[in-house]
């Protein structure tokens, strides 16, 4: 997958990763109700290495044996995956999805700021500013009426998700550099199984994993988690990432708060607002005016 894609096919799979993505949120929620955090997270990207070390013996991709290599995979698994997600699974402990994914949100803006310095050659110009701050505003204006905080514990799980943003969208620069290095493919396996151990030896050191729960919705969630959020989504999105904007593509992130609603209304008959469809306006604006 290295010839650019056409405008159509681009914004099929924009918008194809920010309809799986926006499913995450609540796979994650449902999985924490009898699964820790940092064990469930190092399930998921396990098996995610799994599917891709299969996919890619498959594909006849080669995969690099070197220690340079490898320590690049520890260093941006960390940066990318470890950091980002262990922040999101120990937040969501506290906060719904909906306001999580809302915090999560910002990173557009961490990508624009630190652009400037791990990628000067990212197009920073005023339309693409404005389109950050209108797209971020229809987020806001979603869930308006929602966000709550109930407890001392939701505040630091809202500052902890807010930090998240800043590695994935350092991780999405690292990425978009090392994009004509490594396949898309490579460069999601290696990081991803890195992490996971990460994330089995925080869950030794601070959690008890016997006292998981593997029900039918749990195990639902993590493979669902780990195949589709995981490995598939990642993989498209760094092949994206390759051929767009850093900026962008972080982009994903403001569309996927107002389509969880809407899987809500698909799945489970939610009510539809005037907040959603005057929100989904100011992002859809947005997004035009950074594509610009």
């Amino acid at each position: 997958m290295t010839k650019k894609p056409t405008k159509f096919l681009a914004l099929f799979l924009f918008f194809s990763l920010s309809a799986i993505w926006s499913s995450t949120w609540v796979g994650i929620k449902i999985g924490l109700e009898t699964v820790p955090p940092f064990y469930s997270a190092g399930i998921r990207f396990f098996l995610a290495f799994l599917f891709l070390s299969v996919f890619g013996i498959f594909k006849g991709l080669s995969f690099p044996r070197n220690l340079k290599d490898h320590l690049f995979f520890v260093r941006f698994g960390i940066i990318n995956f470890l950091i980002s997600y262990a922040a999101v699974y120990w937040g969501e402990q506290y906060i719904n999805s909906g306001l999580a994914s809302v915090l999560f949100a910002i990173m557009p803006f961490y990508t624009l700021i630190l652009s400037t310095w791990l990628l000067p050659s990212e197009n920073i110009n005023l339309k693409r500013i404005l389109g950050l701050v209108v797209g971020f505003v229809g987020v806001v204006i979603i869930f308006s009426d929602q966000i709550q905080i109930s407890s001392t514990n939701a505040i630091y799980g809202m500052i902890i998700i807010s930090i998240a943003p800043a590695f994935s969208a350092t991780g999405t620069l690292i990425a978009k550099r090392k994009s004509g290095t490594y396949h898309p493919v490579i460069l999601n396996t290696f990081p991803i199984f890195y992490c996971s151990i990460a994330f089995f030896l925080l869950s030794l050191i601070f959690e008890n994993p016997g006292q998981a729960v593997f029900d039918t919705t749990a195990i639902f969630s993590i493979i669902y988690l780990a195949l589709f959020g995981t490995a598939i989504a990642f993989v498209l999105f760094f092949w994206m990432l390759s051929h767009q904007s850093a900026v962008l593509m972080s982009m994903i992130t403001f569309v996927t708060p107002p389509m969880a609603l809407l899987w809500g209304w698909i799945i489970l008959g939610e009510q539809i607002t005037y907040f959603l469809i005057v929100g989904l306006i100011f992002i859809l604006a947005g997004i035009f005016l950074a594509r610009k």
